[in-house]
């Protein structure tokens, strides 16, 4: 780059600057509904701060590429933390930088994965301020380059703005209607305008400065007694400046640009008319969380109800601000999917757990803190529902905060930190939702069953006894009926032993304040225990006969474990989609049986309930846990209850064994290895690796450059044509004096080029060179050895007087590699064809 040349392209450099900042707030504005943070912002300032400097310094001390990109990604990498990752300042440098670093290579699927918005989670920002980063250095880059190039700019000018709709939400912006007009996502389509209109006014500007200053500078030189050559010079730049090469590039480059906002404003559109939404990136990546096998919590429900279980502590909970009003349950496991032997959480909706960056918590929504007690385990959070992400406390906060999942279609909650739950000690702070009553919807969800009822007969046996309608209140009754003729039992025996010695717990509280009497009750809600329940309530139901009392219709015996299960089916058989939730009640329940928690929540507290879906979508918790107060008695066909009975004592009720498969295992059976001596080696190990795989990603080009060099040399001088191989030779030199730094201008000839080098040896071989592009005899073989003899001579004495770092910066240099660069070895190329056909001719 000439003297002249450089003064034009300077000229660029607020254009440039003022590219780069369009960019940077469009972009900005774009990608707000994927963070929401105003820290967002502050990472575009720095990005455009320390971009510009660095791309300005760049163009001012013309450094080799190689320095170039290692100046820009230590920059980058250094200010990684402070500036995409802050709170590890508070929360731990090292770890905070490492996952900053691997973020560069893993943040784009974490991004993703995460649901919207996502604030300044974790490492979420280092994808942004990558591209933010970028971009600026390539338009300022760019920018300052001549007008043929500096066209390109347009493509990193988009650059933001694209990130912004890949990685954002698929959901567009409400229509905008003025009159009789309806605008479809107006707000995509604006930022896309923006930037169509920022992007031409780029092209018009570049190309008119260009041109201007170019005039002008023609103009200044013509009218001084200039040398012939220069005059030529000049006029033949007017000359390329008016139409030309140039120009042409620059109208490709404007069409081009045109095309590319075209099509994107056709995907808005067409994506925004079909169903108001889009299809971005994120729906098609679903989060990968692994959920380590456990036992059902609706299957262990049982083992919180014995006598080492019943008075266990599990968490407290209580209210942050005084005076606040507790929700009415908190939700510990969702269960959706029924296989035939348990509920379980499957891979619909309840099993679409993803991190929660952030929330928006509503006024009246109560801050609660959940402290993880002795007795509880597993990777369940007890929730009403999360509306801002927790604040951990404990002394593996960071822990259990890097290893938080939230399913927001459920309102559940784990976390598994290193692979496994929650312990003593943890504990968390957050708002949560207010738990309403809502209604049941008046229609199912689907006209249909949503179990097979061909294989649960004496299911589909007891519905169609009650003549019930399929409807909200068909449904309701129908549970009711359910609760009312059953009765509370949590063993097959009253005592813990198997004797009737002495009473287990639950038992002996129960009839002290009910006057509650034991009956044996099948553990398990397998399809086959279910389907016993249900044949219970059958066969009583027509020993009694029509219009019975009441009391003789109780014959199901259970507690919430079978009877969440069987109001669920009852649902699902009427159309209602349906779940289990396993939980607790922070306020008295209008049924007796399953306390509420006082502040400690221990196993006497846990309880199962039921939530059901209709048509309007809303899902509605129904209580299921069956009463207590009327002793179910075994009755024949057509025999009447006496009007006032009595009931005889139990001696010897013994305990059997339940079939196998009409149970399930109530604890996991697998015994879990604890490796606490590696276990924190593996985190450390692999943010080592992703960090050192990351920056080798940013400098493995770099140590090809030499090789590249050298087999591109060997090939040009293994060339068999000896025109060819005195023309490689001549393309090598140029290629080595570009990465020396030297600026080629290859509109000059080949002798001006050579006499402006000043090496004899140069100087010869440019004649020679010429002689076998132009001469109709060309040259031979040795001649075109000689000339490669030539170039290596130039070249050692050249290297003679440089500095080591001049020797490596040299080396690893770009320029030659450029893809313009090997612009004349094509046109020499071709030149020599034509030399050749004359010849044959």
């Amino acid at each position: 780059m000439n003297r002249d040349t450089s003064r034009i392209a300077w000229r660029r450099l607020p254009g440039a600057l003022a590219a780069a900042a369009i960019a940077l707030v469009l972009g900005g504005l774009g990608a707000w509904q994927i963070y929401e943070t105003p820290w967002l912002f502050a990472v575009a300032g720095a990005s455009f701060v320390l971009a510009t400097l660095i791309s300005t310094m760049q163009a001012r001390f013309r450094w080799s590429w190689p320095v170039y990109i290692a100046v820009a990604a230590l920059t980058f990498v250094v200010t990684l933390v402070p500036v995409a990752r802050p709170q590890s300042f508070s929360q731990g440098l090292l770890p905070g930088f490492l996952d900053s670093v691997s973020a560069i290579v893993l943040g784009w699927k974490q991004l993703l994965t995460l649901t919207l918005p996502v604030g300044w989670y974790q490492s979420v920002l280092v994808p942004a301020y990558l591209v933010f980063f970028v971009s600026t250095l390539a338009i300022v880059r760019i920018g300052l380059r001549s007008s043929n190039i500096a066209g390109f700019a347009v493509v990193p000018m988009l650059a933001p703005l694209a990130f912004a709709t890949v990685f954002g939400s698929s959901a567009v912006s409400a229509p905008l209607r003025f009159c009789a007009i309806t605008i479809v996502a107006p707000r995509e389509i604006a930022l896309w305008l923006l930037g169509a209109i920022a992007a031409a006014l780029w092209i018009v500007w570049v190309t008119g400065a260009d041109r201007r200053a170019a005039l002008r500078l023609g103009r200044q030189q013509v009218g001084v007694s200039a040398p012939r050559d220069v005059a030529a010079d000049t006029g033949a730049s007017l000359r390329s400046i008016r139409g030309g090469r140039g120009g042409r590039g620059m109208r490709f480059v404007t069409g081009a640009v045109t095309l590319l906002v075209a099509f994107g404003l056709a995907a808005v559109a067409v994506h925004a008319v079909d169903a108001g939404s889009r299809s971005v990136a994120r729906d098609e990546v679903a989060p990968v969380v692994v959920i380590r096998e456990q036992a059902s919590a609706l299957a262990t429900y049982r083992a919180s109800k014995s006598d080492t279980g019943i008075d266990a502590p599990l968490f407290s909970v209580e209210a942050v601000d005084k005076g606040a009003v507790l929700p009415d349950r908190l939700r510990i496991a969702v269960l959706d999917d029924y296989n035939g032997v348990d509920f379980h959480v499957g891979e619909g909706e309840a099993g679409r757990f993803s991190r929660f960056p952030s929330g928006r918590a509503g006024a009246d929504d109560p801050v609660v803190q959940v402290r993880i007690a002795e007795a509880y385990d597993g990777i369940w959070l007890p929730t009403a529902g999360f509306t801002e992400p927790p604040w951990f406390i404990g002394s593996r906060g960071a822990e259990l905060a890097d290893s938080l999942y939230v399913n927001r279609d459920t309102g559940a909650a784990i976390a598994v930190p290193n692979a496994s739950g929650v312990q003593p000690g943890d504990g968390f702070t957050a708002p949560m939702r207010r738990t309403t009553d809502t209604k049941i919807s008046d229609l199912p969800a689907q006209r249909t069953p949503l179990v097979d009822l061909e294989t649960m007969p004496e299911l589909a046996t007891w519905i169609e006894r009650q003549q019930q309608s399929v409807s909200a209140e068909g449904l309701t009754e129908l549970i009711d009926r359910l609760r009312a003729r059953g009765y509370l039992s949590h063993a097959l025996a009253p005592g813990e032993s198997g004797t009737s010695g002495e009473h287990s717990k639950w038992l002996t509280r129960l009839a002290e304040e009910y006057g509650t009497t034991f009956k044996p009750s099948l553990g398990g809600h397998s399809a086959s225990r279910i389907e016993s329940l249900f044949a219970e309530l059958n066969a009583q139901e027509l020993a009694a006969g029509e219009n019975p009392d009441p009391a003789a219709l109780v014959a199901g015996v259970g507690d919430d474990e079978q009877f969440a299960a069987a109001g669920a089916l009852i649902a699902r058989a009427l159309g209602y989609e349906s779940r289990v939730v396993v939980g607790v009640h922070l306020t008295e329940p209008d049924f007796p049986g399953i306390p509420a928690c006082d502040t400690i929540c221990t196993g006497e507290n846990i309880a199962a309930w039921i939530e059901v879906r209709g048509s309007d979508g809303k899902w509605a918790a129904v209580d299921v846990t069956p009463q207590l107060s009327l002793l179910p008695q075994l009755i024949e066909q057509g025999e009447q209850l006496p009007e006032f009975p009595t009931i005889a004592e139990q001696r010897d009720a013994q305990e059997v064994d339940p079939p196998i498969g009409t149970t399930d295992q109530h604890e996991s059976g697998d015994p879990r290895v604890d490796d606490t001596t590696v276990s924190w080696l593996i985190p450390l190990a692999k943010g080592v690796g992703l960090a050192v795989g990351g920056l080798a990603c940013i400098a493995l080009p770099l140590v090809f450059l030499p090789l590249a060099k050298r087999r591109r040399a060997s090939r040009r001088k293994r060339e068999p044509n000896p025109e060819l191989r005195a023309l490689g030779a001549w393309a090598e030199l140029l290629d080595r004096e570009r990465d020396a730094g030297y600026e080629i201008d290859e509109s000059r000839t080949r002798p001006r080029i050579a006499a402006e080098i000043g090496h004899p040896a140069v100087v010869w071989a440019a004649m020679q060179v010429d002689r076998a592009v132009f001469s109709p005899e060309g040259i031979d073989g040795d001649t075109a050895d000689w000339v490669w003899n030539a170039v290596e001579t130039h070249a050692a004495d050249r290297r003679q007087n440089l500095t080591k770092r001049e020797k490596l910066r040299e080396a690893f240099a770009m320029r030659s590699l450029w893809p313009l660069g090997g612009r004349g070895t094509a046109q020499w190329r071709i030149k020599t064809q034509r030399s050749s056909q004359r010849k044959a001719g």
